[in-house]
């Protein structure tokens, strides 16, 4: 089942893109990634993202999101909230 993911970082924008930089999900798409976006609001920035499931997310964060986030010197303390979704429409 398809899951939303809203991850909302203490970090603003210069952060995301050193870790999207290293990450480059722009042109690397991520196994199970339905979906990303992101803005910042307040100086702080959120992401929505969309994936097939939770292991698949799970798996993105442990062997790329959480590796580029050390690398570019940055603490974890993102909040990660995930939903099942029960309707999805991708046209």
């Amino acid at each position: 089942m398809a899951i939303l993911r809203l991850i909302r970082s203490n970090e603003g924008r210069e952060a995301y893109d050193a870790v999207a930089a290293i990450v480059d999900i722009e042109h690397k798409h991520p196994l199970g990634l339905i979906m990303h976006g992101a803005t910042e609001v307040n100086g702080k920035m959120q992401v929505a993202e969309i994936w097939d499931s939770k292991e698949y997310a799970r798996r993105f964060d442990e062997e790329h999101l959480w590796p580029a986030v050390e690398a570019a010197g940055l603490q974890r303390d993102a909040e990660i909230t995930i939903f099942e979704l029960d309707h999805l429409v991708t046209p």
